[in-house]
């Protein structure tokens, strides 16, 4: 038998070998009900910590005079701009006021 069919054969075997075995690797893997409950009762305390620290951290931050001076040019330049677009005084301040702080992640 030439050597170029017996790597043909050895390579079927394996890959056969590799599909039987693959749904059961997949399904060893992953973990049960009860161990996703627990893995998220864990993590449960450690999220309202990071909440916490990025609340603080963004309090912090408004809290500096620069960023009030940021956030009025922002203000400013979005009212302006909208004028320029050609939207009435009333419909830029009403589009203005609806923004309010423009804080990433904050929903709309």
């Amino acid at each position: 038998m030439p050597a170029s069919y017996r790597r043909t054969i050895a390579c079927l075997s394996l890959c056969t070998a590799l599909l039987g075995l693959g749904p059961r690797l997949l399904l060893a893997q992953q973990p049960d009900q009860a161990q996703m409950h627990q893995q998220m009762e864990m993590m449960t305390p450690m999220f309202g910590q990071m909440m916490a620290a990025m609340l603080q951290g963004t309090l912090t931050v408004l809290a500096q005079p620069e960023t009030a001076e940021k956030l009025a040019t922002f203000t400013k330049n979005y009212y302006d701009a909208l004028l320029r677009k050609g939207f009435t005084r009333e419909e830029a301040l009403r589009l203005v006021s609806s923004v309010g702080l423009p804080l990433p992640g904050a929903p709309r």
